[in-house]
């Protein structure tokens, strides 16, 4: 009998351990999952926040070329931008990580393209008169104007985002 009792002591201690190492081992998977869960949203979100800078960046450097343009008699050069616009990227991060700010990621790009067309304008109008480039200057500053004041807002909404994710 003193034997079935030191069989049956052993075999409920490793049950007890197996399963404490299994709530343990299980525990430990899932803070692994959610850091790593909060790493990428983390990266993510810091790469939406630079393309927004980038973009709010290259807006206004159309914004100048166009001022140039219709001010100083200056042409606007094929090369002004030295990187890609990258708005498809932009959209598709923010559809992925952070949906709340694609209604302000769509205004971004609208206000982008506002600019883009002014550019467009500027290099391709002959017959300057002045009320013309009144008129064009006045759109592309008004439009790089709200695209940043959009962007600031965009990137004052991702900070909260980031610091929800943070504090969780």
């Amino acid at each position: 009998m003193e034997a079935w009792l030191g069989l049956i002591g052993a075999l409920a201690g490793t049950a007890i351990g197996g399963l404490v190492t299994y709530k343990v081992a299980n525990q430990q998977h899932g803070h692994e999952r959610r850091t790593e869960k909060e790493r990428r949203l983390i990266a993510a979100y810091e790469s939406i926040h630079d393309l927004l800078a980038t973009i709010s960046g290259q807006a206004s450097t159309l914004n100048l070329g166009v001022l140039g343009a219709v001010g100083f008699n200056s042409p606007i050069k094929g090369n002004l931008l030295t990187e890609k616009v990258q708005l498809n990227r932009l959209h598709m991060l923010t559809d992925f990580y952070a949906p709340t700010l694609a209604p302000d990621v769509k205004a971004i790009s609208d206000q982008f393209v506002i600019v883009s067309r002014t550019v467009g304008e500027t290099m391709l109008q002959k017959q300057q008169t002045d009320e013309w480039r009144s008129e064009m200057a006045k759109t592309a500053v008004f439009a790089s104007a709200e695209l940043t004041k959009l962007v600031q807002s965009a990137q004052a909404k991702l900070a909260e985002l980031a610091r929800s994710v943070v504090a969780s």
